[in-house]
């Protein structure tokens, strides 16, 4: 009975999770939205016939106009940039800082970790306003720096100003999250083996990529799994700081364009929700044992 219970319960939560999903690509593959609003039709693409009557059919002219209508390719590469990079930088900078606080012992080692989580009950928009100055200003210094050196073209501040990828990645890379992951599955490691490579005169960096590094594999990557998904969905930020819109990612760009020309085509709406998510879902679908190891290790 408590097993039916456990199921049945997984099963309705997963029916709620899934449904505006299915929902979507019914509408995308849908000849048109005239049963989308209806239930249980709305769930399965549905085409006209001669008559005028809808039956089960499906059309990938949507997907073919999210291509034709909106630059979603320049889009899809500007989220693969910037969630690739993100992942690389915030696993480096958590991994350099989870060391020192889970195996070192030093002064202020507890007040850091502490202030570090405390970072995590501040709302991300509290620091929109600093991170915008900052990297304004550096776009900005860049300009000045490359006025110094004899070019007057002021190029320079693509790379780390307004409208630059680096803008987009730098105030995410550093969350305390990522250090309290870290940290937890630096501290499962057994002390035995730290103390065998120190005693056959390994230095700290080597303990930590060749000892601690290997066997927290799956907290990296649930760490990266979980940075992905958040670079990749973020929509905030970006639209803040992404003037521009050949720099936007696919949940700016699609979002603005799907809010302007194609606000009339709910079809196509659809079918470019599906396509920016469907990224996601595939390579979640292939990590998703690493980062559920990866977590409950954090856990425990």
């Amino acid at each position: 009975m408590a097993i039916t219970a456990h199921y049945s319960g997984l099963i309705l939560f997963a029916f709620f999770t899934v449904f505006p999903l299915v929902w979507a690509l019914s509408f995308a593959l849908s000849q048109d939205g005239s049963t989308a609003y209806k239930f249980p039709q709305g769930f399965l693409p549905t085409t006209p016939d001669a008559d005028g009557n809808y039956t089960f059919g499906m059309t990938m002219i949507w997907f073919e106009r999210v291509f034709i209508e909106i630059p979603f390719s320049r889009y899809f590469f500007n989220s693969v940039v910037i969630s690739g990079f993100s992942v690389v930088f915030t696993a480096i900078i958590s991994l350099l800082a989870a060391y020192p606080l889970a195996r070192m012992r030093f002064f202020g080692r507890n007040f850091i970790f502490v202030a570090i989580i405390a970072t995590l009950m501040l709302p991300i928009e509290a620091g929109f306003v600093s991170n915008y100055i900052t990297v304004s200003n550096m776009g900005r210094w860049m300009n000045e720096l490359q006025a110094i050196l004899g070019s007057p073209d002021e190029t320079w501040k693509r790379f780390v100003g307004v409208n630059s990828y680096f803008a987009v990645i730098a105030p995410g890379v550093a969350g305390a999250f990522g250090i309290f992951l870290m940290k937890q599955a630096f501290e499962a490691v057994p002390q035995d083996l730290i103390d065998a490579a120190r005693v056959d005169g390994a230095t700290e960096m080597q303990i930590l990529w060749r000892v601690m590094l290997p066997v927290t594999v799956p907290s990296i990557a649930a760490l990266s799994i979980f940075t992905l998904v958040n670079t990749w969905n973020d929509f905030i930020w970006p639209s803040i700081i992404m003037r521009a819109k050949e720099m936007q990612p696919l949940a700016v760009g699609v979002f603005n364009d799907l809010t302007g020309p194609l606000a009339g085509s709910q079809n196509t709406l659809m079918a470019a929700i599906i396509l920016t998510v469907i990224p996601v879902l595939i390579f979640f679908a292939f990590t998703q044992r690493y980062f559920i190891s990866g977590m409950d290790g954090a856990v425990k």
